[in-house]
């Protein structure tokens, strides 16, 4: 899924942080996860990982790649599917004819409420697929015909495949007003290949309360947000995917169909609060070992990282690590909008304890 903050490229930068260290797998903690690319990598390299989310779509993708420990079995629908196994499941997903309905009438134009405001989204026919799908995985798991983590697991493909045709720069905050390439592409679920084993856990909670409730453990490795973007703003979209419509009314608001979001915003994202939420994080979690990624960018000092760090841990273990990489741009330069620079630094900043 295209993301701001998305660790896949600098796994490798992470790994040898570790390893250069002595950092050797136990239990892991891993309080903003997001798209969960670095739990899971924390599960393949043989952490126990629990991972956790503020957001509903970070849980899911949490549950998905990172608590689930082999592929799910699809028993109570095999009859209708023709076979037990993922890609079946998958498949039948991706026959399905449209069935226009909630993402249709709201973000896409041939929606009433969508039309009013011009979303586009998705093209009228991706978006009646979505609600097919969505409403498909949603009435086998409250039959019980699947289980917690085939139900995961198909609503993280999901997600993933809205992302593949969603007519955005890489975030939801806005929609391009004339259809994209990518947007244009039929609906396609695709299998991802499930990290087996190891008891890794997934959660939804602030990252306080994970660090806290997560008792003693090895490692914390912190990838908190570094700007001041609300991800509950720029994800709305994965964040219905992820929580359905099926309970109640769903409030919307503004020209891009924006969720109430009052229980997901971060202090992480606020310049006033950010420095005090991280502090307190710091002081509170009980763990040998601190990884923070950050960006050069960010908006926690650089002097307050390190001295919260060094004063929460031995001070001779602290130590900064740096990768240059290309910068993820979810739009171009423009009268509006400059970027400093093509390429970025993120860091590590590591303090043993």
């Amino acid at each position: 899924m295209r993301y701001i903050g998305n660790k896949t490229r600098l796994l490798d930068f992470i790994r040898r942080v570790l390893r250069s260290r002595g950092i050797r797998p136990g239990r892991a903690v891993d309080p903003f996860s997001g798209t969960a690319s670095v739990a899971r990598a924390l599960k393949r390299w043989q952490f126990h990982t629990a991972a956790s989310d503020i957001m509903e779509y970070g849980y899911v993708f949490a549950r998905a790649y990172v608590e689930v420990t082999a592929p799910p079995a699809f028993t109570g629908i095999a009859q209708q599917i023709r076979g037990r196994e993922r890609r079946h499941a998958l498949a039948w997903l991706n026959r399905l004819p449209g069935r226009p309905g909630f993402i249709h009438e709201h973000y896409s134009p041939a929606g009433t409420a969508g039309a009013v405001h011009g979303r586009m989204y998705f093209t009228p026919a991706n978006a009646a697929r979505i609600d097919a799908v969505r409403d498909e995985i949603e009435g086998w798991y409250r039959s019980s015909a699947i289980d917690d983590d085939a139900y995961h697991t198909l609503l993280a493909a999901l997600i993933e495949a809205a992302d593949r045709v969603a007519n955005t720069t890489g975030v939801y905050a806005a929609f391009v007003k004339s259809w994209q390439p990518n947007a244009l592409r039929a609906l396609e679920l695709r299998t991802d290949r499930i990290v087996r084993g190891n008891g890794c856990t997934a959660a939804r909670a602030n990252a306080l309360d994970a660090v806290r409730d997560a008792g003693e453990f090895d490692l914390l490795y912190l990838d908190p947000p570094y700007n001041s973007r609300q991800y509950a703003g720029y994800y709305h979209i994965p964040e219905l995917l992820a929580r359905g419509w099926y309970d109640g009314d769903i409030e919307m608001r503004g020209k891009t169909g924006l969720i109430e979001d009052r229980d997901r915003r971060s202090d992480w994202s606020s310049s006033r609060r950010c420095e005090s939420a991280f502090e307190a994080l710091v002081a509170t979690a009980r763990c040998r070992h601190i990884m923070m990624s950050y960006n050069a960018e960010g908006i926690i000092r650089e002097e307050t990282i390190e001295r919260v760090l060094r004063e929460h841990g031995l001070r001779a273990t602290y130590r900064r690590y740096r990768r240059q990489y290309r910068r993820y741009r979810s739009d171009s330069d423009g009268a509006s909008r400059r970027y400093r620079a093509n390429d970025v630094y993120e860091y590590l900043y590591c303090v043993s304890r």
